[in-house]
């Protein structure tokens, strides 16, 4: 080999090795900039003590690694197992007596490892605060315990009023975005054990000194009005009170005639973009990018009397909570005072108990903050005092595949419309709903169910001793489909009762006894059942009929019932294409509470043994009665001396008639004795003659008072 060749080969290899030797040092250099991802608590390090003891030292102890581990670029912080003591502080809810979360951080806690909160006397508390600007945490595992059995409810630790004491929570959120809660338990905190709410900030308030008449148009140009008013100056956004946020509202408004403002965006001078009609205390105002200014405005004609306050609000975003479990709390289990989007599924909720409102999930941000797009799916409530879920303002939430089994279920407050609730089991408590909603493929033991919204639709539905209650607030308000009412005892007083608004109601089957009447209400004409099914009603008191339209109905009674079905209140009823089968009381009609207007049309009455007593249809008081195109049947009588249709009271020949107007036309009456079929000579004195036409009586008879009609009417030996 040449000398030359020996220098290239020898270049070559040196090359190579050069470029293998900064290859490692690079991968060795990246690997150096990486930061592990765990970081464990270095107990001794950070003075910190698992044993349950040293609150002040623990607490800032905690929090000082924290802050550490952020800023070494940990992204999960492991706490090893022990029971953590978290100060008390010196006021309530110190900023120093809690765990202040970092952003980007799991704080990580096995199954039994416990953070406890010190026994105090504070109106209220934190333990683990992820505050406004503290993103994209996950707190995952152990339990957070309050101080409930040992707290100092006559307040020791403070100098005001001691109050109900309801504000100590385990894990509290003010407007965190993507927070996750994993396999968290809370338990005996004085108030809640989750709080999920919103943050404030008060720019300024206004009054009416610094405004002026006058709207904007859709271009951004000042416009007069008598009937608006809009700020004399355009207010900007350089107040630091705006640092980091991205929303605003106004709230707390006097002197204005709606609940609804608009709001103007400029960039250097110039129209750039608006948002109309924000109500107070339900939306917030997005900050548009770019936008460096704004001009509210309000409806008012007062502005001697108009004031408004300025807030920069936001809530809490992106958030969940699963595999949880929140117990043995005062208050409740998990607020929401301002959020949008939260999931909270596969948890347990029981035992709250001590102060009002006492349930499971409250979602109630008093009109300041909104609370919307709520999900709640697959998890078990039970033992709640107050109740399991209530929302009471808000927007918009999706509650399935749930178990409810305290006193209360679910009750929905008008002031939360859209909510969805599909697949849920109700035991011993029910739904109530006010606010506007769908209801599909539930659940209900021993429940009551209320639907009382100006909208509302239930559907496909199972209740077993439980009652149905309609009490829309608008006609036609509530949609009701295909549900079965199943009584198995008398628990129930009634199966279905209906307000004083119109219902349309489809395809509802009601079988059992019930301690009153299987239906309720007093109905209006303007009802409507189709195919409504009573079976086995009940035996003692006789079941009753709200006004309204009948189609396709059946209505069946026991093997011991006596009373039959009534009908003693005014209202219009229509019977069409109806049956109903009785042992030997088929109908009471009577004017007990009012003069009914009533028509059955295409109908079959049937019974099965001897007529009970007084008469099969026993017709004592009515406005109007006809039965039109009809058929009355009883083929296993043993007796005779009791009719099948009975028009006036026993032995009321001599008092004044009740019974205004009777007819029957086209109609069988068929008996296998000859019966009256029917009996109208105690009608009473001055009653009109009733017409009775066109029918066929088979081995049954006529007993008619001599000024009834009688036209073609054709009696039969069989």
């Amino acid at each position: 080999m040449t000398t030359k060749a020996i220098g290239i080969l020898m270049f070559f290899i040196i090359s190579i090795q050069s470029l293998h030797v900064g290859a490692v040092s690079s991968e060795e250099a990246s690997t150096q900039t990486v930061a592990p991802s765990t970081y464990t608590l270095e107990l001794s390090r950070w003075n910190v003590s698992s044993d349950g003891t040293h609150p002040i030292e623990t607490t800032n102890g905690i929090n000082n690694a924290l802050k550490w581990a952020h800023d070494q670029g940990y992204r999960i912080f492991k706490v090893p197992t022990g029971k953590y003591l978290i100060s008390k502080g010196n006021s309530p809810a110190d900023p120093q007596a809690q765990i202040n979360m970092v952003s980007d951080m799991t704080f990580l806690l096995d199954d039994l490892t416990i953070i406890q909160k010190e026994t105090n006397g504070f109106e209220g508390y934190r333990t683990i605060y992820v505050g406004y600007g503290v993103n994209n945490v996950t707190l995952k595992g152990g339990t957070y315990h309050g101080d409930k059995q040992s707290h100092n409810f006559s307040g020791k630790d403070q100098s005001y009023s001691t109050g109900t004491h309801e504000f100590g929570s385990g894990i509290s959120s003010e407007g965190a975005y993507n927070l996750t809660i994993d396999g968290v338990k809370t338990v005996n905190f004085t108030g809640d054990g989750i709080s999920i709410s919103g943050s404030s900030v008060v720019i300024a308030g206004f009054y009416g000194k610094s405004y002026v008449y006058g709207d904007i148009d859709h271009n951004g140009n000042f416009i007069n009005s008598t009937s608006k008013i809009r700020s004399k100056v355009a207010l900007d956004f350089t107040s630091p009170k705006y640092k980091g946020r991205k929303y605003f509202a106004f709230e707390q408004p006097q002197g204005v005639n709606s609940n609804k403002y608009d709001v103007y965006f400029y960039s250097n001078g110039k129209y750039l973009s608006s948002v109309k009609q924000v109500r107070y205390g339900a939306d917030l105002v997005q900050i548009p990018v770019g936008a460096d200014t704004f001009y509210p405005v309000f409806s008012s004609n007062d502005l001697n009397n108009f004031f408004v306050i300025l807030f920069s609000n936001d809530v809490s975003r992106n958030i969940v909570i699963k595999n949880s479990e929140s117990a043995f709390n005062r208050r409740l289990g998990i607020s929401l005072v301002g959020v949008d989007g939260i999931e909270i599924s596969n948890s347990k909720f029981h035992d709250i108990k001590g102060t009002a409102p006492q349930y499971g999930i409250d979602a109630e941000a008093e009109g300041f903050f909104p609370n919307s797009n709520l999900i709640i799916k697959n998890n078990h409530f039970y033992n709640n005092t107050g109740g399991d879920i209530v929302f009471a303002d808000g927007n918009t939430s999706s509650i399935t595949d749930n178990l409810f089994e305290s006193s209360i279920g679910l009750y929905i407050w008008k002031g939360f419309p859209n909510t969805t609730i599909t697949y849920n089991t109700f035991n011993n408590g029910g739904l109530t709903m006010g606010g506007t909603g769908v209801a599909d493929q539930n659940k209900f033991n021993n429940s009551q169910v209320n639907l009382s919204a100006s909208s509302n639709t239930l559907t496909n539905a199972s209740l077993v001793n439980s009652t149905l209650n309609l009490n829309n607030t608008d006609p036609f308000g509530s949609k009701v489909e295909n549900i079965t009412i199943t009584n198995t005892n008398k628990t129930s007083l009634t199966s279905l009762n209906v307000g004083k608004n119109p219902v349309h109601l489809s395809n509802i089957t009601i079988k059992g006894l019930t301690k009153l009447s299987a239906l309720g209400g007093k109905g209006t004409d303007q009802n409507i059942y189709d195919n409504l099914i009573v079976q086995d009603y009940n035996a003692i008191n006789g079941t009753g009929f709200p006004a309204g339209t009948y189609n396709n109905c059946k209505f069946s009674s026991t093997t011991t019932e006596s009373a039959g079905l009534v009908i003693n209140q005014s209202g219009k009823y229509t019977f069409n294409n109806c049956a109903f089968n009785a042992l030997g009381k088929i109908f009471t009609i009577n004017n007990m509470s009012g003069e009914a207007d009533i028509n059955f049309n295409n109908s079959n009455f049937t019974i099965s043994k001897d007529v009970g007593y007084a008469a099969a249809i026993y017709i004592q008081g009515a406005k109007q009665l006809s039965f039109l195109n009809s058929t009355f049947t009883a083929n296993n009588l043993t007796l005779k001396s009791t009719p099948f249709i009975k028009v006036g009271s026993i032995a009321g020949s001599t008092k004044p008639v009740q019974v205004k107007s009777f007819t029957i036309k086209n109609s069988t009456i068929k008996t296998n004795k000859d019966l009256d079929g029917i009996h109208s000579i105690d009608a009473g004195t001055g009653a009109p003659a009733y017409t009775i036409s066109n029918n066929n009586f088979v081995v049954a008879k006529l007993k008619l008072k001599a000024n009834d009609i009688k036209i073609d009417n054709e009696e039969l030996t069989q």
